[in-house]
């Protein structure tokens, strides 16, 4: 398996992670989230070991072009992140000072969880792009 393969596979669990935390964004049961978040972390945690052990790597991409798009797809992910939690903020303080019924509207606790699986696959899902994009169709694994 190839280092860009695990992080194909990395993202399909992360993915999988953030629909279901925002699947209990709607269905409002908060530890059924949380139990699934955990689990999909613990697979996530568990695929970070086996590349480590089984590819007998300490650092399975170094090159500098590599190191390029880590760190690019890293800064997109977070300004996405930030960009989402803005727009969540504005949002629901608005949609409060507009309603008069004097409830007030918070945000669902399991959208943070959703939003951190999100960047964690936005991350992988541009790396693999950039990856794609900078490649000339071979794998060119270290």
């Amino acid at each position: 398996m190839t280092f860009n393969r695990y992080i194909a596979i990395r993202a399909a669990v992360e993915i999988i992670g953030m629909l279901s935390c925002a699947l209990m964004v709607v269905i409002g049961h908060n530890l059924i989230g949380v139990i699934v978040t955990a689990v999909v972390a613990a697979i996530w945690a568990g695929g970070e070991i086996w590349v480590v052990t089984v590819l007998n790597r300490k650092s399975p991409r170094r090159d500098e072009l590599s190191d390029q798009h880590q760190g690019a797809a890293m800064q997109f992910a977070l300004f996405v992140l930030i960009a989402a939690l803005v727009a969540l903020g504005f949002f629901y303080t608005i949609w409060n000072m507009v309603t008069t019924s004097g409830f007030l509207h918070i945000i669902n606790p399991m959208m943070l969880p959703t939003l951190a699986m999100c960047a964690l696959a936005i991350s992988d899902v541009r790396y693999l792009w950039l990856e794609h994009d900078g490649s000339n169709g071979d794998d060119d694994e270290d």
